[in-house]
């Protein structure tokens, strides 16, 4: 009897399972996965263009394919008590350029649009207690992260938000935030019923406003606008590093324009950084990764003379000392760091949320959340966070035989295949 049943039991599931359409699951197909079936979900409940907050959601090409190559016996390793240096000036041909202590800067993140206040005076305290540089992003200028930022980076933005004389002239270095990896050639919209008081007085906004981001400058109608722009707030600030900030895509043309601006630092954003929010599309199909673009930019500059006078930052998904070190040795004379910030000053206090609350609530300014944000640990977290990755680089530098972190190079360099080797210039690993 038991083994007729088992014979049945069986033959039912055998039924079953090769009959593919009961276990065939859509996830199965092609990449078609929960991000996609949700997206398509979200898209037929509410008939409006999609919206997400971070970066994307497809695996480029990074890092993870280049080595570096250690100093031991034909070039020797430092000793454990030499002096590495970390310091890296960027617009180094401007009146007043920006000495930073370590090549990590906070990447932009606007008040309002963006992220709650705590979270940018957080940023700002870390960022001074390690000696660098942290960002307005695109809600301009905010009072109480100048109070404490001793190095303070002001965005330049289409809206003109808190971009008055007196502000720009608070800065640091100015940054003309034109696109950035996750949101290019787009804007955006805040209703007026989303907008608290708090926010529509920083944002100086009327009752009943509406917070428009234009997709464009509304000033810049040609191309040689461009050189009135950097040279009025060259003026303003007597003399601050004017950077431009662009989402990496026809990255020689835009250099090209930038060049004839007179800009003292280009900001190149790979396909892989992140936002508050933006629409699906840009996030995963607009861009160029990281990778590609900085070697591109790099090249760009070399060749057009210009690499003494024009910084380079890049940024777009670094979480570790490994990635800033190999993109240095490409060319780069700094990084921001945005995501890994936010997951560094968070983590300890992610305890405090319900279960299944996102972590973004305790982040970002309409996060229900927010109140939980601790600023005192997130700024101490944070600035332990950048000291450790200081420290990784310094000794890696050692490990490197390099004194400088200037020093690093495409011959500190090895890659994992031959189309990354095509790509950076470097040595193949499995050749000599």
């Amino acid at each position: 009897m038991f083994e007729s049943f088992y014979r049945r039991l069986t033959g039912d599931v055998v039924d079953k399972v090769t009959n593919m359409k009961n276990i065939k699951a859509p996830t199965m197909v092609d990449n078609f996965n929960w991000m996609h079936i949700l997206g398509i979900g979200e898209r037929a409940k509410k008939g409006l263009p999609l919206y997400e907050p971070l970066g994307a959601t497809i695996n480029f090409r990074g890092f993870e394919t280049l080595m570096l190559v250690p100093a031991q016996m034909y070039n020797l390793p430092l000793g454990e008590n030499e002096v590495v240096n970390t310091r890296v000036t960027l617009g180094k041909k401007a009146a007043r350029p920006l000495s930073i202590e370590i090549p990590i800067m906070i990447s932009a993140m606007a008040y309002g649009p963006s992220v709650h206040k705590g979270i940018k005076i957080a940023q700002a305290r870390a960022a001074t207690a390690v000696g660098t540089a942290t960002n307005s992003g695109e809600g301009g200028f905010l009072s109480e992260e100048r109070r404490y930022a001793d190095r303070y980076i002001v965005q330049y933005n289409r809206a003109k938000w808190n971009n008055r004389t007196e502000q720009l002239r608070q800065a640091d270095m100015i940054e003309i935030r034109i696109g950035q990896g996750a949101s290019v050639g787009d804007g955006f919209r805040i209703p007026a019923d989303q907008i608290d008081d708090e926010l529509r007085e920083y944002l100086g906004l009327e009752p009943g406003q509406d917070a428009v981001m234009p997709n464009t400058f509304p000033e810049i109608t040609q191309r040689g606008d461009w050189k009135q722009m950097v040279d009025n707030l060259r003026e303003i600030t007597e003399g601050v590093p004017i950077a431009v900030k662009f989402g990496a895509g026809d990255i020689e043309r835009d250099l090209e324009t930038a060049l004839e601006a007179g800009v003292d630092v280009v900001v190149i954003d790979g396909a892989q950084g992140n936002t508050a929010g933006s629409l699906q599309t840009t996030i995963n199909h607009f861009g160029v990764p990281l990778l590609y673009a900085l070697v591109r930019a790099e090249r760009y500059l070399q060749e057009a003379g210009a690499r003494d006078r024009v910084s380079l930052v890049a940024c777009g998904g670094f979480r570790d000392a490994g990635d800033i070190l190999k993109a240095m040795a490409l060319g780069v004379d700094a990084v921001y760091m945005g995501y890994a910030t936010i997951v560094a000053m968070t983590y300890s206090q992610f305890s405090r949320l319900k279960p299944g609350t996102s972590p973004m609530e305790m982040v970002l300014y309409e996060g229900d959340q927010k109140g939980k944000f601790n600023i005192d640990e997130g700024a101490e977290n944070l600035t332990r966070y950048l000291q450790a990755l200081a420290e990784e680089m310094v000794l890696a530098a050692r490990a490197l035989g390099k004194d400088d972190l200037a020093q690093i190079n495409r011959d500190d360099l090895v890659a994992l295949d031959p189309e990354v080797a095509s790509i950076t210039g470097t040595r193949l690993a499995y050749l000599n």
